[in-house]
C-alpha cells in the first residue's frame, strides 16, 4: 500500500529513492560538500549525512548566489540529490537544478509540499515521484 502526496511542480521529473528529510535549512556553499555531498556543516542536525542518491526533504536553503553553483556542481558530479522536496519555492534550488538538467542532460525533479506535508515524510521513507507532481510513499521507515 503506498500513500500518494500531490505536490506543485516546479521542475518536472520522475525519481525514486529515499527521503532525507533535513531538520533544519542548509547553505549548499560552506555547509555542504559538492565534491561529494555531504553535509559539512557541524551544527546542522544532519551533519555528516551525505545526499547523494536521495530525495532530498528541505523546507529551503539557507545562502547567498553562490548556492546554485554548489547545487549545480554537486549533481554534474552524481553526488547530488535524486529530486527536491521543497517546504517552499526556493530560488537558488530551483535555479542550480535548472541549470544542471540543461547543461548536463539531467532530470532531477524539484517539487513544492506545504508545511504540514513536509511534517508527513521521514528519512528513510522510500519514496516516488511522477512528473505531475505525484510523491508516493511507498514504504514507511
Amino acid at each position: 500500500m503506498s500513500i500518494d502526496i500531490e505536490a506543485r511542480v516546479l521542475i518536472a521529473g520522475e525519481a525514486s529513492g529515499t527521503a532525507l528529510v533535513l531538520d533544519d535549512t542548509l547553505s549548499f556553499w560552506g555547509g555542504f560538500n559538492p565534491g561529494n555531498g555531504e553535509i559539512i556543516d557541524v551544527h546542522h542536525p544532519q551533519y555528516q549525512q551525505f545526499v547523494g542518491g536521495r530525495i532530498l526533504c528541505i523546507a529551503e536553503s539557507r545562502g547567498s548566489a553562490g548556492t546554485p553553483g554548489g547545487i549545480a556542481e554537486t549533481l554534474r558530479n552524481g553526488s547530488g540529490p535524486l529530486a527536491f522536496v521543497l517546504g517552499e519555492r526556493d530560488v537558488n534550488i530551483g535555479i542550480g537544478t535548472l541549470v544542471a538538467n540543461r547543461l548536463y542532460d539531467l532530470e532531477i525533479p524539484v517539487l513544492e509540499v506545504s508545511t504540514a506535508i513536509m511534517k508527513q515524510l521521514h528519512s528513510g521513507d522510500r519514496l516516488e515521484i511522477n512528473r505531475q507532481g505525484i510523491i508516493s510513499i511507498t514504504n514507511r521507515s
